[in-house]
């Protein structure tokens, strides 16, 4: 990867699933182990630290309009496709894809890309147990 670092965003928020936070931070660590330089921030939409589907509370590193990002990385949530996308979060991702590199979500992150318009014209996919309702919206 050369030496230039590569900044990678993770958008947490109130309820996020822990395992899609961990699980690509742990993935961008192994590469750095075998010669890639990323840096992982967890950005929220207004920079405070939110709690995940099982309460255990995660830090913050930054809010969604701090540096932009190569990588951005939306991490899903039990709450959506059930509930409404919130105002907030639909703005932090619009602003945070705007400036990457590139984008993608985690599981049901794809509902939160799709509420923020990304995924219009576009392919997308989520878990096999909501596709049909990210598939209808």
């Amino acid at each position: 990867m050369g030496s230039a670092t590569h900044r990678v965003a993770i958008l947490v928020y109130d309820g996020v699933k822990l395992l899609d936070v961990v699980g690509p931070a742990e993935v961008f660590g192994e590469a750095n182990r075998i010669g890639a330089d990323y840096t992982i921030a967890l950005v929220s939409p207004t920079g405070a630290d939110v709690t995940s589907s099982i309460g255990i509370r995660i830090a913050v590193d930054a809010a969604a309009t701090e540096p932009a990002p190569d990588t951005f990385l939306v991490a899903g949530a039990d709450l959506y496709p059930r509930t409404p996308v919130p105002r907030d979060l639909i703005e932090a991702t619009r602003t945070l894809a705007g400036r990457a590199g590139r984008v993608a979500s985690i599981c049901t992150g794809a509902f939160i890309l799709g509420a923020a318009g990304l995924l219009d014209g576009k392919r997308a996919t989520t878990h096999w147990k909501v596709a049909h309702e990210l598939a209808a919206r």
